[in-house]
């Protein structure tokens, strides 16, 4: 979608009509020399974006995270969270018992 442009002048003029407006297509407003100075949105426009754009950083945090992240093994992380196998009378054979 195409945002509507306009100059500052002419926003002064017609506020009202200009935020009615923003709530349905986003508007640029532009000096006199054509220059992009302010987009107009809706709230409801403005926070999808700024939430897409978290989501976004914390896609890529977590894609650096995963790259700098050692892998371990089950064991190793059975004994970092303190987790040790012990054997219980009432297991099958097939079944562990685990404590802390």
């Amino acid at each position: 979608m195409e945002p509507k442009s306009m100059t500052v002048s002419q926003f002064r003029q017609s506020q009202s009509q200009i935020l009615a407006e923003a709530q349905h297509m986003p508007i640029t407003i532009t000096s006199q020399q054509s220059r992009a100075r302010a987009v107009v949105v809706s709230p409801s426009f403005y926070a999808r974006a700024v939430a897409a754009l978290e989501d976004q950083e914390d896609i890529h945090a977590a894609e650096i995270a995963r790259e700098e992240a050692e892998e371990i093994s089950h064991d190793e992380l059975k004994e970092a969270l303190g987790l040790t196998e012990t054997s219980a009378s009432s297991c099958t054979g097939n079944e562990r018992n685990w404590t802390n």
